[in-house]
């Protein structure tokens, strides 16, 4: 019994210190911060029939699909305070076509969801982002949006 403490205690160690390395965004009522991490897809549609997924991870990525196009293209991303800001670079997608760099501002939206790992550890997990995307063509103004967790 003694031996499977230890060996309980040691793996709660280990996680809290693998959670210590995340990046996390300051919400009121966690105030250690959420993890940021994870993939997310906009509920709707971006631009006619473009829809965005990104995923904030070590290597940031996007993916950009709808009206033939497949965009997969690279993102950078930085947390201050409750606000997660986010570079996309340009990215060609075939036939001709490219995405354009641009800028995301994105903010948790509601309460906090607990994933699996989470709910072992009682830690929560953002489960939606409000977005804001600000793009870089001419004549074209910003798009706000929700992103769900995926």
């Amino acid at each position: 019994m003694r031996l499977l403490v230890l060996a309980c205690l040691a793996l709660f160690l280990l996680a809290q210190q693998s959670l210590a390395q995340e990046t996390r965004v300051i919400v009121p009522d966690h105030p250690n911060g959420i993890p940021v991490n994870g993939c997310f897809r906009a509920n709707q549609n971006l631009f006619g029939p473009y829809r965005l997924t990104f995923c904030l991870d070590r290597r940031g990525t996007y993916q950009v699909r709808g009206g033939g196009v497949s965009c997969d293209g690279r993102l950078t991303w930085r947390v201050s305070g409750r606000d997660i800001r986010v570079d996309l670079q340009r990215t060609s997608c075939g036939r001709g076509r490219a995405w354009e760099a641009a800028s995301m501002e994105c903010r948790q939206v509601g309460g906090v969801l607990g994933a699996i790992a989470g709910r072992l550890l009682d830690i929560p997990v953002l489960s939606s982002l409000r977005c804001t995307y600000h793009p870089t063509v001419a004549g074209v103004g910003p798009r706000t949006f929700t992103a769900t967790r995926q």
